[in-house]
């Protein structure tokens, strides 16, 4: 057997376990009204080689996490931040108000400096510093928009502001980590490179969404009735993420940044809700598959006393640090207790972002095990935990009010 056919097969069998493990893992947290990517990112740890996944079977492991595995399971983030853009319009920017954008912006500085000091204090590298910060900054979208609509509570001007708050600290933790890998892979970390940097994530973003906005999202709108078939279009719009997502990597930034940019233009087009239930059907296979990648990377074996201590102080700041870094601004700008626990209680859950963060940081030969293992447990604990505590205290403030 050749060298090319054994990896097929390696690959093979190693997708279609992770698979059936990641949606079993997923199905099981449903119905229990847990998120499903806990599920996912359970079921990959348990499948991890180092655990039921060295089983062997017809003569070689059950689930080997070999390049062609890693490529498929990141295209997958490539096409999940895709979905994520076509769900946070550019429209929602132009209503974004003063008070979100401040929310915004110090839900990510005060968590970025928690977990940077914190991996510091550690005695763990810069490099590890500098992303764990990043991690902690993104805000999960789709956990506080599911836990408003489960609670009824969409309509709310907390809501709204939170909502708005979480798509603007969605896309700054998108613009850091940008900030954060150039920084991480050209091995400096001055002032002047990380403004050069910064300058040239922000130009980049706004440069192709500007663009894909005005000039692309036309041209769609232009090409999309003269197709016969509609799924050219959603194809075409697919494969345009992709092109975005080169055009990213190809200047050192992160091909995400480009997937999310190009998800945001195509929402602004009319094949836009065609596109978005097209793309969830890849993700249905693509984002489970990336989720349960990422938690068969953790290798739990390599849990010391101090990684554990690392890990439940990290996860405190994080959740610490976007109570304080959002909640504080509206208690000082608008005097409104109410609204400042909601929304700082409803910026705490990290979701895609810190993962696709603690994948690069992995992958990429950054992270030890004891930092990428506690990565994935803060984002586990912090998307179990927002939606319990913003029910809580929805309930606990309504009763304050009567």
């Amino acid at each position: 057997m050749s060298d090319v056919t054994s990896l097929i097969l390696e690959t093979l069998l190693t997708v279609c376990i992770l698979l059936f493990g990641a949606k079993i893992g997923g199905e099981l947290c449903k119905r229990f009204g847990i998120a499903e990517v806990i599920g996912e990112l359970l079921a990959g740890v348990i499948l991890a080689p180092t655990l039921f996944g060295g089983i062997i079977l017809l003569g070689r492991h059950i689930v080997v996490l070999n390049d062609a595995v890693m490529v498929i399971s990141e295209m997958g983030a490539v096409t999940l931040l895709f979905l994520v853009g076509l769900e946070t319009s550019f429209a929602n920017f132009r209503r974004s108000g003063f008070v979100a954008s401040v929310v915004a912006v110090c839900g990510v500085i005060v968590p970025f400096l928690l977990g940077y000091g914190l991996t510091v204090a550690f005695g763990y590298s810069l490099n590890e510093a500098f992303l764990v910060g990043a991690a902690l900054t993104a805000t999960s979208i789709a956990i506080t928009v599911k836990t408003l609509q489960d609670i009824g509570r969409t309509q709310t001007d907390e809501s709204n502001v939170l909502i708005a708050a979480a798509v603007i600290d969605d896309v700054l933790g998108l613009i850091v980590l940008a900030i954060v890998l150039a920084v991480v892979r050209n091995g400096g970390i001055s002032a002047g490179e990380i403004t050069v940097t910064a300058a040239t994530a922000i130009g980049f973003w706004l440069g192709l969404t500007l663009f894909g906005v005005i000039v692309i999202s036309r041209f769609i709108d232009f090409v999309s009735p003269r197709f016969v078939c509609d799924s050219t279009c959603q194809t075409s719009a697919v494969a345009f993420g992709f092109g975005y997502a080169f055009l990213a990597g190809l200047i050192g930034l992160s091909p995400i940044l480009g997937s999310f940019a190009a998800g945001m233009a195509v929402a602004e087009t009319k094949v836009a809700s065609a596109t978005h239930e097209f793309t969830k059907y890849i993700n249905f296979m693509m984002a489970p598959l990336f989720f349960v990648v990422i938690g068969a990377q953790v290798d739990l074996s390599h849990l010391t006393i101090p990684s554990i201590v690392f890990a439940s102080i990290l996860i405190v700041l994080a959740m610490a640090g976007k109570v304080i870094g959002c909640g504080v601004p509206i208690l000082l700008m608008k005097r409104d207790a109410r609204q400042a626990t909601v929304v700082g209680l409803g910026m705490m859950s990290r979701g895609e972002v810190g993962l696709i963060i603690a994948g690069i940081g992995i992958s990429g030969g950054f992270f030890s095990q004891d930092v990428f293992t506690a990565i994935i447990l803060m984002v586990l604990v912090t998307t179990i935990v927002t939606p319990i505590m913003m029910s809580s205290a929805y309930k606990a403030l309504d009763r304050g009010a009567t």
